[in-house]
């Protein structure tokens, strides 16, 4: 039966809810929440992750600072502490083979960011080698819209790349284990085109890094937020065929 741990204090203020599976040995996910770094909570995707633990998985879900209480980047050093919480405490739940990083929205772009600027994690000791897998659901890898809008006063439609974009840090240096980028064919404007755009960045300075892009139908995040007609979403179905290279 699933067992479900909830309201962990893993930073300060700052609280995760896990769900474990049935199983004692297990990969590990931790995974955050949508909302545009301005909204959204770590029970928004409680549904959505609970099909992920049909699949065998444990999945924390954490909540971070949101950049209208604390200036970026204190939302990214949330979700570089959350992982570390997990990392150093999941052995008290069972038996864990090693973890992933995975968000939606906003959460996949904090996942991006710890993907590929490694320093976040390496400020807490981690490695990044130690992440066996990153899973972005409809991230954006240009600077954050909302960073634009309420940080900078800028039109958030505007593109910019510099170091609150993840795109940012891919360079000859970038280096992971496996990333999934999820994107949707009828988006939020330009988050197709950034994430080709990551993709072919990553590519050109490493054509064999294990990356790939999957497109879904349906609009900004239909594939973690509505059911399908087999009664699952079409981000579990990717990541239990993404499970085959773990």
């Amino acid at each position: 039966m699933l067992k479900e741990v909830k309201n962990i204090n893993y930073y300060q203020n700052l609280y995760m809810d896990l769900f474990l599976p049935e199983q004692e040995q297990f990969f590990t996910i931790v995974y955050f929440h949508g909302g545009g770094l301005v909204e959204g909570d770590k029970g928004d995707s409680h549904q959505f992750v609970k099909h992920l633990t049909k699949l065998g998985f444990a999945v924390s879900t954490a909540n971070y600072s949101l950049i209208t209480e604390k200036r970026f980047p204190e939302c990214v050093k949330d979700a570089a502490r959350a992982v570390k919480y997990i990392k150093d405490n999941i052995a008290k739940y069972g038996q864990s083979k090693g973890l992933i990083v995975m968000g939606q929205s906003s959460g996949a772009y904090l996942t991006l960011m710890l993907c590929l600027n490694k320093k976040y994690l390496l400020e807490l000791g981690i490695d990044n080698d130690e992440i066996i897998g990153w899973i972005s659901d409809a991230g954006q890898p240009t600077t954050h819209f909302n960073i634009l809008k309420y940080e900078r006063g800028l039109n958030p439609l505007l593109q910019r790349i510099d170091e609150a974009a993840p795109l940012y840090f891919a360079d000859q240096n970038t280096n992971f284990s496996h990333l999934l980028l999820i994107v949707y064919e009828n988006d939020l404007p330009n988050r197709l085109e950034q994430n080709q755009l990551l993709l072919k960045t990553i590519k050109t300075f490493n054509k064999d890094i294990d990356v790939e892009l999957k497109i879904l139908q349906g609009e900004h995040c239909h594939g973690s937020g509505q059911l399908d007609e087999d009664n699952e979403y079409g981000a579990v179905k990717l990541v239990k065929e993404w499970m085959k290279r773990l």
